[in-house]
């Protein structure tokens, strides 16, 4: 078998001459990196929908400041971009910043969200919760995409965990049934906890999460949250 690297032959190199040779390997390295995301970026979505905000990825963004100076979150992100990993964005990729008035309709095409927006803000009602808060929270889970899939698995308009779904009786898939179901588990919430802002982190993180933070913080709770759920209560209540 042919020997691809010789460690007898590179010790006889002369240090200068060893250095020199890989700084110019890292830099061959970084550069075909930096057109590789470029070129990745270039194709990773197609041309944003009208009425879209568009961000070019610069060296050292993250989709977590990208969805800061967005008041959105970078799952909502994620999932109207398609990224399979939000971990991996590159430089040069263009990231669309959806508006409140997008959802994918069943055929594929784009429709207006005011006839989901009208059944959250009924569900809401008939439930006892807040109509504006919960407009404002379905909003921010999935932009009334009904179609949204999330990195982590959460399905649908109200981004509901298979397991979830499948426990409270809702279709994820299907947009009436996780509206109402979304809104009977915040009503749930709402009464278990009297507070909406622990609602809100009970069907952000869980509510063994709220009870960790309770627990820890008392009456400053929500410094014990995970920085997403602090964010995500923030953008709903204002």
């Amino acid at each position: 078998m042919r020997k691809f690297f010789d460690l007898r032959r590179w010790q006889s190199i002369p240090p200068l001459a060893r250095h020199a040779i890989v700084l110019m390997s890292l830099a061959i390295l970084l550069a075909g990196g930096a057109l590789g995301g470029s070129a990745f970026g270039a194709f990773a979505r197609g041309s944003c929908g009208g009425g879209d905000r568009v961000y070019t990825v610069g060296f050292g963004d993250t989709l977590s400041g990208i969805a800061a100076r967005y008041s959105t979150t970078w799952q909502r992100l994620a999932t109207y971009n398609h990224l399979g990993n939000p971990n991996l964005i590159f430089p040069y990729q263009t990231i669309c910043i959806p508006t409140s008035s997008y959802r994918s309709g069943g055929g594929g095409g784009q429709q207006p969200a005011s006839s989901y927006v009208a059944l959250a803000r009924q569900d809401a009602l008939n439930f006892g919760i807040s109509p504006d808060a919960f407009v404002r929270q379905i909003n921010l889970e999935s932009g009334f995409n009904p179609r949204a899939i999330s990195p982590a698995g959460a399905i649908g308009i109200a981004q509901f965990m298979p397991a979830t779904a499948a426990s409270l009786g809702v279709n994820p898939y299907d947009p009436v049934s996780s509206l109402r179901g979304a809104a009977r588990l915040m009503a749930s919430y709402v009464r278990s906890y009297g507070n909406l802002a622990m609602a809100l982190a009970a069907y952000n993180a869980g509510p063994g999460t709220v009870t960790y933070a309770v627990r820890r913080g008392g009456g400053n709770w929500r410094a014990f949250l995970p920085w997403e759920t602090q964010r995500y209560i923030n953008i709903i209540l204002g």
